[in-house]
């Protein structure tokens, strides 16, 4: 395996001021010889090392794969476009965060695939790296290249740059492909022969040049217990900024609620839950393992945990007395929301976040989000009187049977939730509402719905800064170009691949940051592709289309699926405005 901390000394250290072997290092790494292992992988995060350090799920498989006594697991994250430019001219491929080895030597190079806009970036980070951007390019040496979590599931539009995808919890089916190739290497079995057994041995398997249909569907992945995956009780600290700097605690997984446009909610069922001496044990140790003051308890609706009263109330009465602050994202405006404030008055006030998701009631049945604005008034009350002063909210626009009586509904609601405060000391409260726009996403009820057009978006984003003006309410928005790209790549077939490959060509790079974002690019290698943008994203697929998802099957069916679909366009047409 080769080594770079040579190349590196020698032809970047004049640029700057640490020596080389600093770098990396952060508190709680785990530096282990990737030459020495039987098996070598990289985690590959396709965004900034800020983005990519923070990274819940990149934290647990780094862990996890460390604790093999047969594997060496190293990290690596997309550099910024000037650091890609520098590599380029110096001539230093990607390489292991830690071992400082050069990316193309590891055995197996796994990229978490948490969002659509990163598919730029994993060819950016191939390129780098010296590995070919398509599979069937790879030669014999080259690592087996990995893609998990969202992308997984509708992994078509990139599925001409992975060997493998790994569908559902990765903790279980990479831990067995790092043991098959621990097996079959030492065997003299080929890369395409290790490739083609994973997929016949591991059921979250789908290895696109292998897979015949005939085969049957890939089956998600998921734990049967969250106590065969350990919380993290030395997390990675970062060097430089990261985007979020706390103990963060997975709780649950899974969500009971069943939203019909949630992807996360329909594809990582069923629910599970770690207890409250585990919760807080793991809060204990990673506080002392970090130095951090903040725990983040995540989950898809934190406020769903059942037990989330004693668990606040075991966490305010070890952690508050330190001056640590407990931070709890998604919640659910139910009646419970009107309990937490109080439970979590003791500590440093975070900003309390809603998912309102839709302001009117018809849309919210129809979406099944079952909230009401009475719960959320109450909610938001109780949180001033503990001390709140600021409320952010998050809406969707652009949802089936959305009228404009609905989106004028999104302002009214945010101004009612200012004015709720007057009631608590007789000043306006502040409201920041994000607004997205709707994507109908894979393996959710609303996957067959059109996502609405551009001009649409526009006219919903000046619409509700009109009203905004001279108010207390701050609006901010999506970038709508942004998110019809995302609908592009998450609904789109095999073909689409062309297109990323030409975007990235043409200087597409780090496509979630404004400062990089650039959409002309994009609109070039659609045209030069052949893409019908508006055939992907803005039309309605018909129930009996196969979809370029189908054979990627999990907890919840097809049929299941159809059959909340109808649902919902009951509940429209039954509660027409």
């Amino acid at each position: 395996m080769r080594n770079l901390e040579h190349d590196i000394r020698t032809r970047l250290l004049p640029r700057v001021s640490a020596p080389a072997q600093y770098i990396g290092l952060e508190i709680n790494a785990r530096r282990k010889d990737p030459a020495a292992a039987a098996v070598s992988v990289a985690m590959a995060f396709p965004d900034a090392y800020g983005v990519g350090i923070s990274h819940l799920g990149s934290q647990v498989l780094y862990q996890m794969l460390n604790d093999m006594p047969a594997v060496a697991c190293d990290r690596a994250y997309c550099p910024q476009v000037d650091a890609e430019t520098v590599m380029r001219e110096q001539g230093v491929p990607l390489f292991g965060w830690e071992s400082r080895c050069a990316l193309a030597d590891f055995d197996i190079l796994g990229f978490s695939l948490a969002y659509e806009l990163c598919v730029t970036n994993v060819l950016t980070m191939l390129d780098l790296a010296g590995i070919p951007l398509h599979a069937s390019e790879r030669r014999p040496g080259d690592p087996i290249v990995v893609g998990g979590d969202a992308l997984a599931d509708s992994p078509e539009p990139v599925a001409d740059f992975f060997d493998l995808f790994l569908v559902g919890d990765g903790e279980e089916p990479l831990r067995e492909l790092a043991e098959l190739v621990a097996k079959l290497k030492p065997a003299g079995a080929s890369r395409d022969e290790i490739i083609a057994a994973a997929q016949h041995a591991i059921k979250a398997a789908y290895a696109p040049r292998f897979y015949k249909g005939a085969a049957g569907p890939v089956v998600r992945s998921h734990l049967a217990d969250l106590h065969a995956c350990p919380t993290i009780k030395c997390p990675l600290v970062p060097l430089a900024e990261g985007v979020h700097e706390r103990v963060v605690i997975e709780i649950m997984r899974g969500c009971p609620n069943g939203c019909r446009f949630c992807q996360a909610g329909a594809t990582r069922l069923p629910v599970r839950c770690r207890s409250v001496d585990e919760i807080v044990d793991a809060a204990r140790e990673a506080l002392a393992a970090t130095g951090y003051r903040e725990i983040s308890l995540l989950s898809l609706s934190t406020s769903d945990y059942p037990k989330l009263d004693e668990l606040i109330e075991r966490l305010n009465a070890e952690f508050a007395p330190q001056h640590v602050s407990i931070s709890l994202p998604s919640l659910r405006a139910d009646s419970q929301l009107a309990q937490l404030p109080k439970l979590t008055s003791s500590v440093r006030k975070g900003g309390l976040t809603i998912a309102a998701e839709a302001a009117s009631q018809r849309l919210r049945r129809a979406i099944r989000k079952d909230i009401t604005d009475e719960n959320m008034l109450a909610g938001v009350q109780a949180a001033y009187a503990a001390g709140w002063r600021s409320v952010k909210v998050y809406f969707m626009a652009g949802l089936p049977g959305e009228t404009p009586a609905d989106i004028d509904a999104i302002f009214d609601l945010c101004l009612k939730l200012c004015h709720t405060r007057r009631e608590v000391d007789g000043k306006s409260g502040t409201v920041n509402a994000g607004v997205s726009w709707f994507v109908p996403k894979p393996h959710t009820p609303m996957q067959w719905c059109a996502m609405q057009t551009a001009e649409y978006f526009f006219a919903v984003r000046q619409r509700l800064l009109d009203l905004s003006r001279r108010s207390p309410v701050t609006f901010k928005f999506h970038r709508i170009e942004q998110s019809i790209l995302e609908a592009v790549i998450c609904r789109g077939g095999r073909e689409v691949g062309a297109a990323i490959e030409a975007a990235w060509r043409r200087g597409a790079r780090m496509d979630s940051w404004s400062e990089h974002w650039d959409w002309a690019k994009w609109q070039e290698a659609f045209a030069e592709t052949g893409i019908d943008i508006a055939a992907i994203a803005h039309r309605e697929i018909p129930t009996d289309a196969v979809l370029p998802w189908s054979h990627i099957t999990g907890h919840r069916r097809g049929d299941f699926l159809l059959e909340e679909y109808r649902h919902m366009q009951a509940a429209l047409v039954q509660e027409k405005p």
